[in-house]
């Protein structure tokens, strides 16, 4: 009988074991839910990390290989848990390189109509081997409105290849004054004649914390390398939009490799630089 006790009392623990382990288990762990598909039509998966402590899955596309200078990248939600797709939700990205930053665009609090949270990047430097997982890192922190208890936490996306984007990225030191990226937008795909022109300035004194820059103003002179060719008819651009990018028109009269000469002015300072761009 005494012994019939204790095998009872031996499963009844058992049972009591399994379920505080089973109530312990990580959300990722066991028999992750079937997630929600969204339409990512044109674009190129990055790769997928685990938001520790936000309960959310985190997916991130991209328009085109990353590279120095603009990078547009979506990301993609899914509570952990449900595997149902995050709409409602603060995204707040990071770029890391050991101790040093990368200018960010964008911490999106609502999907856009796809379901993606849209944010930007600026690489200050090319990545060709991913040898040392603390270079290029892009953190993305999710606070997860549609959780109980509202989340927060964290994913990395590492191992990540910078092209160089030569022609379309400028670091230039000021003296005595901070460091200025320009970062080439638009046009993507150029045509003859007048194309919408977009670029983006940023400015850092500590290459932690950088900040749009819109203080300059920008006159342009386009030539097209091959016999020195000047466009007429450009509209120089101005900061413009929530985001204040440089915006204007640039006219191409013709196919080849174009130079766009900016000359940057704002009291007490000039200088000039370029974009190069081909088609």
């Amino acid at each position: 009988m005494q012994k019939a006790k204790f095998n009872i009392l031996a499963i009844l623990l058992l049972f009591i074991s399994i379920s505080i382990l089973q109530g312990c288990k990580d959300d990722t762990v066991t028999n992750p839910p079937e997630q929600t598909a969204v339409d990512s039509t044109g674009l190129t998966r990055l790769g997928s990390a685990y938001a520790l402590g936000g309960a959310a899955n985190v997916v991130l596309f991209t328009e085109e290989p990353l590279h120095t200078g603009y990078n547009k990248i979506y990301a993609m939600l899914h509570d952990s848990t449900t595997g149902l797709l995050i709409e409602d939700a603060h995204v707040l990205p990071q770029l890391t390189d050991h101790t040093l930053g990368g200018p960010v665009e964008g911490t999106p609090e609502e999907a856009n109509t796809k379901g993606l949270f849209p944010f930007a990047v600026i690489f200050l430097s090319p990545q060709a081997v991913a040898d040392n997982v603390m270079h290029w890192n892009i953190k993305i922190g999710v606070h997860n409105h549609g959780h109980q208890g509202e989340p927060y936490g964290t994913a990395s996306f590492g191992g990540l290849h910078i092209a160089d984007n030569a022609g379309k990225f400028v670091e230039k030191d000021l003296p005595g004054g901070p460091t200025i990226y320009l970062s080439y937008i638009n046009p993507a795909n150029p045509v003859i004649g007048l194309n919408n022109f977009e670029f983006l300035i940023n400015k850092t004194t500590d290459t932690v914390n950088f900040s749009p820059d819109t203080s300059y103003s920008i006159a342009l002179k386009p030539v097209l390398l091959l016999n020195g060719t000047l466009s007429t008819g450009n509209i120089n651009p101005v900061p413009a939009g929530e985001l204040r990018h440089y915006t204007g028109k640039v006219n191409f009269t013709a196919a080849g490799n174009w130079r766009i000469n900016m000359y940057m002015t704002k009291p007490g300072f000039s200088d000039s630089t370029y974009f190069d761009i081909g088609f």
